[in-house]
């Protein structure tokens, strides 16, 4: 499976992805000399204005919500159950809304949901052993080092060629993240949806710190 799907489908699409492509590579990806798919470029664009036009409280309780969804309901072992779990619970989360605010809670959620399900893979057991063993509230401390490690990604894009500036609109930012992620993805274990998810959250949220859900 390749990062290539139809603009109507992909936001729902983004998390399984994101579970069944967890090593997704580069060389499986659209490449094009004019730059990354524009339906994916604009997908990436709306995920980046969805979260920076969204209330933080919102942002926060959304969040907490998926946390404890994905914690206490969504266990299933076979992973499609999963997130099938979790696509269930964050759209009757964003239902109650008005049509704009629910298209905005519900691409929020995608980044959120997909950050949940990447979070071992940023911190990995072996990691989140010593912090447990250092910490007495190991959940804030491992959300601390999840964001220490979304901020790393950050500047690696940062100082990349792929970056389009400090002052780059919501759409360029979103182009450069793509061809990050796509080449990120084609180097180390990690997938060009965890990578997009988590560089979307960080910079969208102005890169502010947020605990775990309790």
């Amino acid at each position: 499976m390749t990062p290539r799907n139809p603009p109507t489908r992909m936001t729902r699409v983004l998390l399984v992805l994101a579970t069944m492509c967890g090593v997704a590579r580069a060389d499986h990806a659209a490449k094009s000399p004019e730059g990354p798919p524009p339906e994916r470029t604009a997908y990436i664009a709306e995920l980046i204005e969805a979260i920076r036009l969204s209330d933080p409280a919102t942002l926060a309780n959304t969040r907490k919500y998926i946390q404890i969804v994905e914690r206490n309901k969504c266990q299933a072992p076979e992973m499609t159950l999963r997130v099938g779990c979790m696509l269930e619970a964050a759209a009757q989360n964003c239902k109650p809304l008005p049509a704009e605010a629910r298209e905005r809670c519900q691409r929020a959620s995608d980044v959120i949901a997909t950050n949940q399900l990447s979070e071992r893979v940023f911190v990995p057991n072996d990691v989140r052993y010593q912090i447990m063993s250092k910490h007495s509230d190991a959940r804030i401390a491992i959300a601390r080092e999840l964001h220490r490690r979304y901020a790393g990604l950050v500047a690696e894009l940062a100082m990349s060629e792929q970056f389009p500036g400090p002052r780059a609109d919501a759409k360029a930012l979103a182009g450069g993240i793509d061809q990050f992620c796509t080449k990120v993805a084609g180097t180390r274990d990690l997938s060009w949806q965890y990578c997009v998810a988590a560089i979307v959250w960080f910079v969208a949220g102005d890169g502010a710190p947020e605990e775990a859900a309790r």
